[in-house]
């Protein structure tokens, strides 16, 4: 347990004072800027949440995913990493915790500030209720698109890089934006947050898919994960 808090402690300071995980965050507070206003509350929010659902979740959280994997080849630090005493199963915990860690402070900061911004213009119409109603949909969204970065894990530990994840990234989020609307959307992983958004939205249920969607979901991030901690364990580090 205390190798794993450290190698946490370790992977929290690389991201923490990566330019990459700042620069994101900037660009996603620009555009969640731009994007701000509406008739009341609940539309002001819902834009911030739609934007998550459709674009910052598998751009955002991808990119994050994809550097802090793929950073140890493209810094040649790889063989340093792997040969301390330290299991290498133990490694790709550590990344995730904090991949976890940071997207959810980045969507907790997204949401604070689309708050500050909503007083600051006068948005009309402010209700507890619909703030709280969108922190819960944002979370959800944001644990979707979590469950999704373990394939971009894997594709950064397998193409030694991160430019490869996140061409992987851009992919899905252009296959969710032209499927996501077609017949095919509840079934195609990188359009579910959407969909579950549009039609909790209407619909006010908790989870509107079908549970075939939602099993997707896991079984996606099931595949990333096993398939991360067995390229780490077992392919040939060079």
């Amino acid at each position: 347990m205390r190798s794993l808090w450290n190698a946490v402690i370790v992977e929290n300071r690389k991201l923490s004072r990566s330019p990459v995980l700042w620069g994101m965050l900037v660009f996603l507070l620009f555009v969640t800027g731009i994007r701000s206003g509406g008739a009341d509350w609940t539309e002001h929010l819902g834009s911030m949440t739609f934007l998550f659902a459709s674009v910052f979740g598998l751009m955002g959280f991808g990119t994050i995913t994809a550097w802090t994997f793929g950073r140890e080849y493209a810094d040649r630090t790889i063989k340093d990493l792997v040969a301390l005493p330290i299991s290498r199963g133990t490694i790709v915990i550590a990344k995730s915790a904090v991949i976890v860690l940071w997207c959810l402070i980045a969507t907790l900061l997204i949401f604070g500030f689309a708050l500050l911004l909503g007083w600051l213009i006068g948005v009309p119409g402010f209700s507890v209720d619909a703030v709280w109603r969108s922190l819960v949909e944002l979370l959800t969204i944001a644990a979707f698109h979590l469950l999704l970065c373990s394939p971009v894990a894997l594709l950064a530990s397998i193409s030694r890089g991160y430019l490869v994840p996140i061409a992987y990234a851009f992919t899905t989020l252009m296959v969710a934006l032209t499927a996501g609307p077609t017949v095919l959307g509840p079934y195609l992983p990188w359009s579910i947050p959407a969909l579950h958004l549009s039609l909790s939205s209407e619909g006010g249920t908790l989870f509107p898919l079908g549970k075939a969607s939602y099993v997707i979901l896991i079984a996606v991030c099931e595949l990333g994960i096993a398939g991360t901690m067995s390229w780490w364990k077992r392919a040939d580090q060079r």
